[in-house]
């Protein structure tokens, strides 16, 4: 089975969880925040290059250079925001409660994390993914293109690249189908994809009965009625 077989109805509810094997998406936190350049790079470059083919960069410049205290302030308070938007994203997407969401911080890759300790649909895991890109990064450096804002176009790049683990985690699963159920990886970056164990099938679904079934079923159960009658009489 491949993963553009994964049945659209899959779901882990209810259901033993050894009964599933686990497709790796995954990648260690160290290789992550190299592959992430790759990604967060050209997404910067066009942003910042769409911010100076209409403003110029003096603006940009003396923000990232002038302004560094608040900046700073600015990042630090960013980055907590970014790991939250993934948690509550996930939390709304895929319906999940409170308890299923945790955050944390790696000391040894010094990278922050929000993590779902349950299997959700790969639709809702990729929106929970993207949702810190689209709001801190792609929206405010949109917003200072258009009122040219170097403080909101610095802002926005800053938190573009940042966002260049989570691109990388998005094309770890492009070819997954939306409704497959995956499971986030407790300490890497990335996640499972769950398959069903090999040899299982999916139980066989009774045909509808058709209104002619219907009648003919209850003509059948009718007539032994009727011999019988026909019997005594």
């Amino acid at each position: 089975m491949t993963l553009r077989d994964i049945p659209a109805d899959l779901s882990t509810d209810n259901q033993d969880p050894l009964s599933f094997r686990r497709i790796d998406r995954s990648v260690s936190l160290l290789k992550a925040n190299f592959l992430m350049v790759y990604f967060a790079v050209p997404s910067v470059l066009l942003l910042g290059g769409a911010y100076v083919a209409v403003w110029g960069y003096h603006r940009l410049v003396w923000v990232l250079m002038g302004g560094y205290g608040w900046s700073l302030a600015a990042l630090l308070v960013g980055i907590v925001v970014h790991e939250a938007i993934h948690g509550i994203a996930w939390k709304i997407a895929a319906r999940k409660p409170t308890s299923a969401i945790r955050f944390g911080f790696h000391w040894k890759t010094l990278t922050p994390y929000a993590h779902c300790s349950e299997p959700m649909p790969a639709r809702a895991y990729r929106i929970g993914a993207a949702m810190p890109l689209l709001l801190l990064g792609v929206l405010p450096s949109l917003a200072g293109i258009a009122w040219g804002s170097g403080a909101l176009m610095a802002f926005g790049l800053f938190f573009t690249f940042a966002a260049g683990g989570d691109m990388l985690i998005l094309w770890l699963l492009r070819d997954v189908p939306p409704d497959a159920q995956v499971e986030d990886h407790p300490v890497r970056a990335g996640c499972y994809v769950l398959l069903p164990a090999e040899g299982e099938t999916a139980a066989p679904q009774a045909a509808p009965q058709t209104v002619a079934d219907s009648t003919s079923s209850s003509r059948e159960a009718e007539e032994p009625s009727h011999r019988y009658r026909r019997k005594e009489e």
